[in-house]
């Protein structure tokens, strides 16, 4: 308090002593009134124009943040809306791929997604949410664009187990080679082996394998697999084929039931 009463002391003294002082005109006092006070308006003003440029940078600031706000809200939801239109398109080329299975066989199918794998982790057999209310009956083939998956097992009213041919269990009728040779695979777990094809069969690595349709299972001419190893011993009868399957069961989630081969 004391350093803001003392230059305004000072101040009205010098204006008295001006004012009573006989040399200076009443202009003189003026100007000179003028010239004492200018520094404080000088800067009065400028604390107020800084005042008002301070209000004014906050609330750009503030306008700003809620642009920016704003601008997160959108892109986050275009984000949202980026991976669905991306799901849906996924969805629909694996539609479109199974729809090819009835173009080019003319089957009768049933799409089914795949609702829980096999708890042992084997994939060796898998749960379908399509059962005998959508007229899935046991020993129906399974497939995908890509090849066969297996055959339907255990039917649920609303539910099926499907055995894969990874499966011990799941055997087919199969051709390979280029003269077409008949055996049957079955399943070992992580691949499959083809048995009862002779020793004299020119059987190569490479060679894609395709259902046989013997059995009654399976239609005619359909992808299975590709052979990957070949045991062969002159003094056995037959050579045992090994073969990875096209379709990766592991990633699988959308299946064609084929109802009428």
């Amino acid at each position: 308090m004391k350093r803001v009463l003392a230059p305004v002391i000072i101040l009205c003294a010098c204006i008295i002593i001006l004012t009573i002082s006989h040399n200076y005109s009443q202009d003189n006092v003026r100007s000179v009134f003028l010239n004492l006070l200018y520094p404080f308006q000088k800067l009065t003003s400028s604390a107020y124009k800084s005042g008002v440029n301070l209000k004014r940078a906050i609330l750009s600031v503030r306008e700003m943040r809620s642009k920016e706000d704003a601008l997160e809200k959108e892109i986050e939801s275009l984000s949202i809306e980026i991976r669905l239109l991306r799901s849906l398109r996924r969805e629909n080329r694996k539609l479109r791929k199974l729809l090819e299975i009835k173009n080019k066989y003319n089957y009768q199918i049933i799409f089914a997604e795949i609702i829980a794998g096999d708890i042992t982790g084997l994939y060796d057999s898998v749960i379908i949410d399509k059962g005998k209310k959508d007229n899935i009956e046991k020993n129906m083939p399974v497939m995908t664009a890509g090849g066969i998956v297996g055959i339907t097992q255990d039917v649920g009213a609303y539910s099926t187990r499907v055995i894969t041919i990874l499966n011990p269990n799941c055997k087919a009728g199969v051709s390979v080679g280029k003269n077409s040779a008949k055996g049957v695979m079955q399943g070992k777990g992580d691949y499959c082996i083809i048995k009862y094809i002779s020793v004299e069969e020119n059987i190569e690595v490479g060679n894609m394998v395709y259902t046989s349709g013997g059995g009654g299972i399976y239609p005619e001419r359909i992808k299975v697999g590709r052979v990957f190893r070949i045991d062969k011993n002159l003094h056995d009868i037959f050579q045992v084929i090994y073969v990875l399957p096209c379709v990766n069961i592991r990633t699988l989630d959308k299946v064609a039931v084929i109802k009428d081969k």
